[in-house]
C-alpha cells in the first residue's frame, strides 16, 4: 500500500465509512438506516477539500505568487487529472463490452450531465445511476471556485451560507409543486447544502473567517445537529418520522458530519483514535474514489453459478460484492489513479512563472 505523508489519516477514515455506506445502500435490497448518507458525507468531505484547495490558491494570488487566471485554470487542471482519466475509461470500456444503459447514457455520463437525464426521463440508468452525485458535484465546480478565487474576502463567509440555504428552499418548493423523490434527490439545487456545509467549514477554519465564527459553527453543529442526526437516525430505525424531517434532514446532516470531520482533521483521541487511524480503512479511504466508480459492475466480475448464484439473489451478496469492489479498486488505484497522483504533486504548480529571457516557459 502506498501512504501519502501530507493526508490526514482519519480524513482518510470518513472517505472509506462514506464509500462503505453507498456500496451497502446498493448491495441490500433490505432497507439501511444510513443509506444515502454515504453520498450526503462524500459531498461535503468535497466541499471542504476543494474549498481548502481554493483557500490556498487565493492566498498565493494575495502574495503575488499566482495570477487569477492561473490559479483558476490550475484548479480544473487538477479536478480533470483526479477525476477524469478512470472516469472516462470506465464509460469506454463499459461501452465497448455492450453493458446496459452504457449507450443510452454515454453522453449524458461523458459531460456530466447524468442528474439531468435522470430528472428529464425520470428514471434511474441500471448500474450508471451513482454517477449522478458525481455530476452535481462537476456542476458544483464551474461555479464555486471563481467565486472563491475573485469574490470579496468579506463575502465568502456569507456567500457559502447563502448557497446552504438554497437545498431547503429547493426541497420546500418541491413539496409544495409534489415533485417526486427524484427531483428532490438529483437537481444541482438539491445538494448544496451538502457542499456548502463543506466549503463553510474550510472558511471558518482558515484565516478568512474569525475565530468567534469558527466557535459558533461548531458549536452549532457539535451541540445541535449531531444529537438532533442520532435522534433522526433512531427514528428512522423504529421507522417513524420527525414533522418536516425530509426538508431538513440532510442539511442537519451535513452540519453534523462538518463537526465529525473537523473532529477528525484535528484528531480523535483514545478508542476512536484505534478506529479513525486504521491502516486498512485508511487506505480505503484513498482508493475510494476508485470504488465508487466501480462498485457497481463488480457483479459482472462474479459467476452466476452454483453458490454464488444463490448468494446474489439475496442480501448476503454485499460479502461477495464489497470484496470484489475493493479488488478492482485496488488495481485501479495502482495502476490508474496513484502514478497520475505522483505525476501531478511532482510537476504541477500554481506559482507564477518567472520570464526567463523574454520567456514564460519555466524549468
Amino acid at each position: 500500500m502506498n501512504h501519502s505523508p501530507g493526508r490526514f489519516a482519519q480524513l482518510d477514515t470518513l472517505r472509506a465509512f462514506a464509500v462503505g455506506i453507498v456500496m451497502i445502500h446498493h448491495f441490500r435490497d433490505k432497507p439501511f438506516i444510513f443509506s444515502g448518507f454515504g453520498s450526503v458525507l462524500f459531498l461535503v468531505l468535497s466541499g471542504y477539500f476543494a474549498t481548502k484547495t481554493l483557500i490556498r490558491l487565493r492566498g498565493e494570488m494575495g502574495r503575488g505568487d499566482s495570477e487569477g487566471g492561473l490559479a483558476l485554470k490550475s484548479f480544473y487542471f487538477q479536478r480533470c487529472l483526479r477525476l477524469f482519466p478512470l472516469y472516462y475509461l470506465v464509460l469506454f470500456l463499459t461501452l465497448l463490452l455492450g453493458v446496459k444503459y452504457a449507450h443510452t447514457c454515454f453522453w449524458w455520463n461523458a459531460l456530466f450531465l447524468s442528474n439531468f437525464k435522470i430528472l428529464l426521463t425520470g428514471e434511474w440508468d441500471g448500474r450508471f445511476s451513482p454517477l449522478w452525485s458525481l455530476s452535481l458535484l462537476e456542476q458544483f465546480y464551474l461555479i464555486w471556485p471563481a467565486l472563491m478565487l475573485f469574490s470579496p474576502r468579506n463575502r465568502l463567509v456569507p456567500l457559502a451560507v447563502g448557497i446552504i440555504l438554497i437545498a431547503p428552499v429547493y426541497r420546500l418548493v418541491c413539496l409544495g409543486c409534489h415533485w417526486g423523490p427524484i427531483a428532490w434527490s438529483v437537481a444541482p439545487f438539491a445538494s448544496l447544502d451538502q457542499l456548502g456545509s463543506g466549503a463553510l467549514l474550510a472558511l471558518c477554519t482558515s484565516n478568512i473567517a474569525s475565530r468567534a465564527l469558527r466557535e459558533a459553527l461548531l458549536g452549532i453543529a457539535g451541540k445541535i445537529c449531531v444529537p438532533l442526526f442520532a435522534l433522526i437516525m433512531v427514528c428512522k430505525g423504529w421507522q417513524v418520522s420527525l414533522p418536516g424531517c425530509a426538508i431538513y434532514i440532510n442539511l442537519v446532516a451535513s452540519l453534523a458530519f462538518i463537526w465529525i470531520i473537523h473532529k477528525a482533521e484535528i484528531g480523535f483521541e483514545g478508542r476512536a483514535r484505534l478506529v479513525m487511524e486504521n491502516p486498512l480503512l485508511g487506505y480505503i479511504g484513498r482508493i475510494s474514489y476508485s470504488i465508487f466508480l466501480l462498485h457497481s459492475f463488480s457483479e459482472l466480475f462474479v459467476p452466476h453459478v452454483g453458490v454464488f448464484k444463490h448468494l446474489m439473489h439475496s442480501d448476503l451478496r454485499a460479502y461477495v460484492l464489497i470484496p470484489v469492489s475493493l479488488l478492482l479498486a485496488h488495481c485501479a488505484y495502482q495502476f490508474i489513479e496513484y502514478p497520475i497522483q505522483c505525476f501531478r504533486k511532482k510537476h504541477l504548480s500554481t506559482t507564477k512563472p518567472e520570464p526567463i529571457l523574454g520567456s514564460l516557459v519555466t524549468g
